[in-house]
């Protein structure tokens, strides 16, 4: 008789929308080296587009992308992804940067400590911040 497996939950799946690449290399590495599945696009319909039917626990959304307003593309993706936390990122000393905050969304502003970042998307993730 074989002994029983305990059951490990599927990583979280994160998405990254971000155009700059360096950063969106920067938070790819630090939340896979976390234990996330990482999603990334540097556009926001092919964000869309990677997201596609699977579940996201986490969308971090640059507010300005090439396409697509950052927050326009956060509509979308809570529409098709009601479980989805999102989060967008902008530069404070950008004005288009601060309209976003009417949302309801957190805008997170660059620069920020991904550290800190990884701890509130874990938080995030489980239900807890």
């Amino acid at each position: 008789m074989s002994t029983p497996q305990p059951t490990s939950s599927p990583a979280p799946a994160l998405l990254i929308v971000e155009d700059d690449r360096l950063l969106r290399w920067s938070l790819r590495e630090k939340f896979a080296t976390q234990g996330w599945k990482v999603l990334e696009a540097d556009s926001g319909f092919a964000g869309l587009a990677a997201a596609g039917p699977l579940p996201i626990a986490l969308a971090l959304v640059a507010v300005t992308l090439p396409d697509i307003d950052g927050a326009a593309l956060a509509s979308r993706l809570a529409a098709a992804h009601p479980e989805c936390r999102i989060v967008l990122m902008g530069s404070a000393e950008r004005p288009e940067a601060v309209a976003p905050r009417s949302t309801g969304w957190p805008v997170l502003e660059k620069p920020f400590d991904l550290d800190e970042l990884v701890r509130w998307a874990a938080r995030a993730a489980a239900g807890t911040g």
